[in-house]
């Protein structure tokens, strides 16, 4: 893959993972509150759409840009479950996981967010 075609990728999965938190933080305080969330699973089958879109042209970071997939679906499929009052613990436990393993395969090519990993001074390498 080209450096160019990797910026381009890279750039795309970490706009995924941004969005997908800020809608997964969203999600949680609509559940929490027992708040509307119409709006979050219209944005969420949106996330899904591109997530997927990402990975068919995707040329590399195929198991990040799949984690946004499985994120984005659980995520999706936990709203629309939530909209109709149907939501379990399990759809709740399984939009988590997704979450949590979309973070991991992130951080295995993109610097993480928090300190002290990115404290300035550190280069990220791929591996």
């Amino acid at each position: 893959m080209s450096t160019a075609a990797a910026d381009v990728s890279g750039r795309e999965l970490h706009d995924l993972y941004t969005r997908s938190k800020a809608l997964t933080a969203a999600a949680a305080a609509a559940l929490v509150l027992d708040a509307d969330a119409g709006d979050l699973a219209v944005e969420a089958r949106r996330l899904l759409d591109d997530s997927l879109a990402a990975r068919r042209r995707a040329t590399g970071l195929v198991p990040q840009l799949s984690a946004c997939v499985d994120a984005a679906r659980d995520l999706r499929g936990l709203l629309d479950r939530a909209r109709l009052g149907r939501a379990s613990e399990a759809d709740v436990d399984r939009a988590r996981a997704s979450h949590r393993r979309l973070r991991r395969e992130v951080w295995q090519v993109l610097p993480c967010e928090y300190v002290p990993c990115c404290a300035a001074g550190h280069a990220h390498h791929d591996r």
